[in-house]
């Protein structure tokens, strides 16, 4: 289905660049992601409210909150594996479906409403531990804690620079030149100053010990943006999770053990 709609868009776009400029943007807001799959065993569901949507999502084991922040296109229960392993140490996993995701289908779906989730999730558990990011998360907890807040922040095949998912998104549709230029100076309008910064990987969670942990051979999201950034951050801590792929190491077992010892601190 998302081959015929990216050919549609791609000739809307040499049609009239506006038209298609204007299909980009409302599939960028609509991401096609999949519905939540079956909770993991003892998990909790909760719901919330947010710009007058309904948000689901799940808490599992007891003790100090962690929140668990999905990817773009992906749903709460991609970070049951980890969800699992963080409640088994001790704590307690809150992973929500972040707006236009999971179990928000058809919603609207940009950093601003996500942190806005994040922030309700906060008023119903309390501050975090720690925050467990994949992916485009990253930019979430980034864009929901510009001025600190979790003593430790762990960062899974992170999209330290959010822009490369808008090149991916370009190719993905194979928009027109013309097309996309009225997409981006749209969207940087939209996003303003700081959120453009925090995609163009000068985001930061301060005072955070920092642990990234990420495939080299990642094919969705840079290594060596999180090699970079690493360097020049202090307090953070940069593990290469060879073999595993961008959402195949959310199951992996050392990724998933050193998540825990690095909470735990």
């Amino acid at each position: 289905m998302m081959r015929l709609i990216a050919k549609a868009v791609s000739l809307a776009s040499r049609l009239s660049a506006r038209l298609g400029s204007a299909l980009a943007w409302y599939l960028w807001f609509h991401p096609h992601g999949r519905p939540n799959t079956r909770l993991p065993d003892g998990a909790e569901p909760f719901s919330l409210t947010v710009f007058d949507h309904d948000l689901e999502g799940f808490t599992l084991g007891a003790g100090e909150p962690v929140l668990l922040l999905h990817g773009w296109g992906g749903a709460s229960t991609d970070m049951a594996p980890l969800a699992s392993t963080v409640a088994g140490a001790g704590y307690r996993a809150v992973v929500p479906d972040l707006p236009g995701h999971g179990s928000d289908r058809g919603s609207y779906a940009d950093v601003f409403r996500m942190a806005a989730a994040v922030d309700a999730v906060l008023t119903l558990f309390g501050r975090p531990r720690a925050v467990v990011a994949h992916s485009f998360g990253a930019v979430v907890g980034f864009a929901s804690f510009p001025q600190g807040g979790p003593e430790r922040v762990v960062l899974v095949a992170p999209a330290i620079e959010g822009t490369v998912f808008l090149d991916a998104f370009r190719t993905q549709l194979g928009l027109s030149d013309k097309a996309f230029a009225r997409f981006e100076t749209r969207f940087r309008r939209f996003a303003g100053p700081h959120l453009m910064d925090v995609l163009a990987g000068k985001g930061d969670i301060p005072g955070a010990d920092m642990l990234i942990l990420h495939d080299p051979e990642d094919d969705r999201t840079p290594f060596a943006d999180a090699a970079a950034y690493a360097r020049h951050r202090d307090a953070t801590k940069l593990v290469e999770v060879p073999d595993t792929g961008h959402k195949g190491i959310l199951l992996d077992g050392s990724a998933r053990s050193q998540t825990a010892a690095f909470i735990a601190g």
